[in-house]
């Protein structure tokens, strides 16, 4: 019928109603959508709109480009794809020039106790205001106790969104290591069940000395110096390091050479994983790399390791006193079958302790982060955690005597 209509008509009048149908089909929708939406004027309607597909997420390093764990990672969008992220659009630089501040959807600023210049101490600033899509992020590996001599964290109130740190209450979590069960988690009969088949392990007769310590920093908040001096006066410590007499090789990020972690395996039942502070979390890699070799740790700390780590799979220095550990150490030396239980959990967890393995998963969860929906908020202030009223334990006399 419309065909015959248009046929009685003049061509220009057919060019004209074509056009009014083709303008109607687009308008009428909108129309009757308006009226549907405004005919229950006190509910509350969400649209939603189409997502933009794969948006690559820009991501400024502010400072801190040489740490061991960037050059680990990598920097560009290359970097995401070549360490297997999950998301891998993302795009990281460390050129503060290439655009605007506000151009960027994270911000990281890095805090380390190595920083000596102005430049890499300076916050960034925002000239033209904060976008608020933006997360400025709070990255630092170290205790508050190695950062408050260089940061006034009472000046940093609402200034950052996020937390990049080895805290269990970051927001991106960047911890130095991960033990994680191979299967399922083992219930309690079974944990006791492969510890009395570890007593048979054999991993401990071949070892002719007792205890090791590697250490660079002589001088400590937790005075952990000070507990292996009263230790060492029952029962021989061997100190590698600028702490010590004895040496061991340096690796290219200037940790001890894998080498020398085989040569502690071949030699010593115990290692000292003992923390230069006592505070909230805080366990590096002096744990989680022995953990990954058939030596016993011996930790030091203020973290709650069964967090980390299998149930009886280290020993806490902190539940004795120097005394009483080395009695409990010589036990264990003259037992092979006490030792070896120790080790019950070798076959049914795995260990990641490299920069790599940190890196990767801090900065790709990183990016993960951006891609997901977020709610927009800012820390009030960090001196709670990160400046003076940090919780960090102090070292007591008492712990020793």
């Amino acid at each position: 019928m419309l065909g015959l209509a248009i046929n009685k008509i003049s061509p220009v009048k057919t060019v004209i109603l074509i056009l009014l149908i083709a303008v109607g089909s687009l308008v009428l929708p909108n129309i009757l959508l308006h009226f549907a939406l405004s005919s229950k004027p006190h509910q509350s309607t969400t649209v939603q709109l189409r997502p933009q597909q794969n948006p690559i997420k820009s991501i400024l390093l502010w400072n801190g480009s040489d740490r061991k764990e960037v050059r680990a990672f990598g920097l560009g969008q290359q970097a995401f794809i070549n360490q297997n992220c999950t998301y891998t659009q993302c795009d990281m630089t460390d050129n503060r020039s290439e655009h605007p501040i506000e151009h960027y959807d994270a911000v990281v600023v890095v805090f380390n106790d190595e920083f000596t210049s102005e430049d890499q101490l300076r916050m960034p600033q925002f000239k033209n205001g904060r976008n608020p899509n933006q997360r400025v992020v709070f990255f630092t590996q170290e205790s508050p106790v190695a950062l408050k001599a260089y940061y006034n964290m009472t000046e940093l109130s609402n200034f950052f969104n996020w937390t990049m740190t080895y805290r269990t209450n970051a927001d991106v979590p960047f911890i130095y290591g991960r033990i994680t069960a191979k299967s399922i988690d083992l219930k309690a009969e079974e944990i006791a069940r492969f510890r009395g088949k570890a007593r048979r392990r054999g991993a401990g007769p071949s070892r002719n000395k007792t205890a090791a310590w590697m250490v660079s920093h002589c001088n400590t908040h937790s005075q952990r110096e000070t507990y292996v001096k009263e230790l060492s006066k029952h029962i021989d410590v061997d100190i590698y390091g600028g702490c010590g007499n004895l040496s061991c090789a340096l690796d290219v990020l200037h940790h001890s050479d894998p080498q020398c972690y085989d040569m502690l395996e071949s030699n010593y039942k115990f290692y000292l994983s003992f923390e230069n502070s006592l505070c909230p979390d805080y366990v590096t890699e002096k744990f989680f790399k022995i953990m990954a070799h058939d030596i016993l740790p011996v930790v030091y700390g203020a973290a709650d390791y069964t967090k980390h780590a299998p149930p009886h799979s280290f020993i806490d220095a902190g539940k004795w006193k120097p005394r009483e550990l080395a009695t409990y150490l010589k036990l264990l030396d003259a037992n092979d079958a006490l030792y070896d239980e120790y080790f019950w959990w070798k076959d049914h967890y795995r260990v990641e302790f490299s920069v790599n393995d940190m890196s990767r998963h801090g900065f790709c969860d990183l990016c993960q982060k951006l891609h997901e929906p977020a709610i927009s908020k800012s820390y009030k202030e960090l001196a709670s955690e990160w400046g003076d009223g940090n919780q960090c334990k102090p070292f007591h006399p008492s712990t020793i005597s």
